[in-house]
């Protein structure tokens, strides 16, 4: 059984993803995210940068959420969602690290729209508008990130939190609100 606080984190993240809330995480709820993040950039289809986001959040969803699916159904469910990350606990989630890091590395480059190294709120905003999430969810997650104060998020920050938030169990870990409040 996973931790307490561990099964809500990634509850919130589940309900994050599910886009067009239909109770499912599946590959067209990435699809759109990206086509969300490259219209706010005015990135047409078929031009590079386009296509470099939609790769990654292709990527993301085949590396990350399929296999999850475990009736093949090609939608995963909360209910498969959690078996996943419950079996990668219990089978030891190190080797899985590497990925974590990768998919948040891909989440900062595409939030990086000056390509400076950091994210500062209204990029952070564009994270959760994409996903169709409200707005002052994003100024709460930014500001229990934003340890500083400073307004930005470093790249480091970013991947550290990433990887707290799937592995810490502690309910004040920098990271845990990465994807909103869980409580």
């Amino acid at each position: 059984m996973l931790p307490d606080i561990l099964q809500k984190k990634l509850k919130q993240h589940f309900y994050f993803r599910d886009l067009n809330k239909d109770g499912f995480v599946e590959r067209s709820d990435w699809e759109q995210c990206a086509q969300n993040l490259t219209a706010v950039r005015g990135w047409e289809p078929g031009s590079d940068e386009y296509e470099d986001v939609m790769e990654r959040h292709v990527e993301m969803w085949t590396l990350f959420w399929q296999p999850a699916d475990l009736n093949y159904d090609g939608k995963v469910s909360l209910d498969e969602y959690l078996h996943l990350a419950e079996t990668q606990r219990r089978l030891g989630f190190e080797y899985e690290m590497g990925r974590v890091r990768k998919l948040f590395a891909a989440i900062f480059d595409t939030l990086d729209l000056d390509a400076d190294c950091e994210i500062t709120l209204a990029e952070y905003k564009l994270f959760f508008q994409a996903w169709g999430i409200e707005e002052s969810l994003a100024v709460d997650a930014f500001s229990s990130l934003d340890l500083n104060e400073d307004a930005r998020l470093s790249r480091a920050a970013f991947l550290q939190y990433g990887v707290n938030f799937y592995v810490n169990n502690e309910p004040n870990v920098p990271g845990n609100l990465i994807f909103g409040a869980f409580e």
